[in-house]
């Protein structure tokens, strides 16, 4: 994968990181802090366990989530390129609302799955700040999620997906 933020690069990236659950558990512990393991499916409720499993084991094979300690439990944290991450979901966000897309009445994860997808399209009309947002994702993290999204760990993430 080409690291540099050109088209393929950027739908690769919106791709990997769309899954709902991903987009869910990033945010959450943006928003919130630390989440520790035992209350993950209490907090990102409407995720199957499953669908939780495969949201952490692409987050960590992504290098986007990390487990560490919370008030003396296993909780998981945010790495750095997580928390950046967590910035362009903001971004892609605010972008949908202000334009109602998909819809006006669309959440969170639907506005940035949506805005993403649309990144991933070969178009002049791509939203510039979204854009700008992840190109800049890509072009700090890149690599790491080129080397993630190679081998074995490509099956782990499409099953996330």
């Amino acid at each position: 994968m080409n690291t540099s933020p050109d088209t393929i690069a950027l739908a690769q990236a919106a791709a990997a990181l769309s899954h709902p659950g991903l987009v869910r558990i990033v945010s959450d512990i943006d928003d919130h802090g630390p989440l520790p393991r035992h209350l993950l499916s209490r907090t990102l409720t409407g995720l199957s366990r499953q669908q939780l499993r495969h949201a952490t084991a692409a987050g960590r094979a992504l290098g986007l989530l990390r487990t560490g300690k919370h008030a003396g439990n296993p909780a998981f944290v945010l790495t750095s390129p997580g928390r950046e991450l967590a910035d362009v979901y903001d971004t892609a966000a605010r972008w949908a609302r202000t334009h109602q897309y998909p819809c006006d009445v669309s959440d969170f994860v639907t506005r940035v799955q949506a805005t993403l997808a649309l990144l991933g399209k070969p178009s002049t009309d791509v939203p510039p700040a979204p854009r700008a947002a992840l190109a800049s994702w890509v072009r700090d993290h890149g690599a790491a999620l080129a080397s993630q999204l190679t081998g074995t760990n490509q099956d782990e993430i499409e099953l996330a997906a």
